[in-house]
């Protein structure tokens, strides 16, 4: 029976070239070349070449495609999460809650005062305001004023966990988001209270009107530094690229 070699046919990346099975050192080789040349204990310098994605030193076209969609994939997650927040917050602040002025006859509603509220102005908004009006506020708060403090949440643990460097100050940040979200949540059920309680509790107005005041501060710090965080990474991502 013949002992020769038989050609390899149809796939010319398989050929061995003279030089290659040589096995000399210095020689551009490959899987074959290294493995004779390590079983007759020649130099081992000669090493293979992995021809399918590494081509003279740089990723091929489709692995570096594949690393950045594999790279990318949170990153594209992080900014959904992002842009549902905006839209619940420009949804829940700058068209219902405006909406719902109408009903109050022209007073603006607890929760979009910065700066707090008095008994004097839940007073004027109980005078003004039917049932109809209060179950309209109170099923706001119970679908976009509970969905917005979550997804504010998961955008700041996502900010944190891809974007943010090692340190205690993404655990300030996160603690901070969940405190938020827990404030602006018990504020909606709060102003809900004192709207159709009798009597008026002043205790509770205060505590209501701090609440609001508390989350609204802590909104604005924690949103400038979730939006900085992201601004910058996506500098930082432009500069790496070549």
């Amino acid at each position: 029976m013949s002992k020769r070699r038989k050609k390899v046919r149809g796939n010319p990346a398989r050929e061995v070239t003279e030089q290659e099975s040589s096995g000399a050192p210095g020689a551009p080789g490959g899987l074959r070349a290294f493995r004779q040349a390590r079983r007759e204990g020649r130099d081992l310098s000669v090493t293979p070449k992995r021809r399918d994605d590494v081509q003279d030193g740089y990723l091929s076209a489709a692995s570096q495609r594949a690393g950045e969609g594999t790279d990318s994939n949170p990153h594209l997650l992080l900014y959904a999460l992002l842009g549902l927040t905006v839209f619940l917050f420009a949804y829940l602040h700058l068209y219902a809650l405006p909406q719902m002025n109408y009903f109050a006859g022209g007073f603006s509603m607890p929760d979009s005062r910065l700066f707090g509220y008095s008994v004097d102005d839940i007073e004027r908004l109980r005078n003004v305001m039917d049932s109809d009006a209060t179950g309209q506020l109170s099923f706001l708060h119970r679908t976009a004023g509970i969905l917005f403090p979550l997804s504010f949440l998961l955008c700041s643990w996502a900010v944190v966990g891809l974007v943010m460097r090692r340190g205690v100050f993404r655990w300030f940040v996160l603690t901070g988001a969940a405190l938020f979200a827990a404030l602006d949540i018990i504020e909606n059920f709060l102003i809900d209270r004192i709207l159709t309680m009798q009597p008026l509790d002043e205790g509770l107005v205060a505590v209501a009107s701090g609440f609001t005041m508390a989350s609204w501060a802590l909104l604005i710090i924690l949103g400038a530094v979730v939006i900085s965080a992201v601004v910058m990474s996506l500098f930082r991502r432009g500069l790496e690229r070549p």
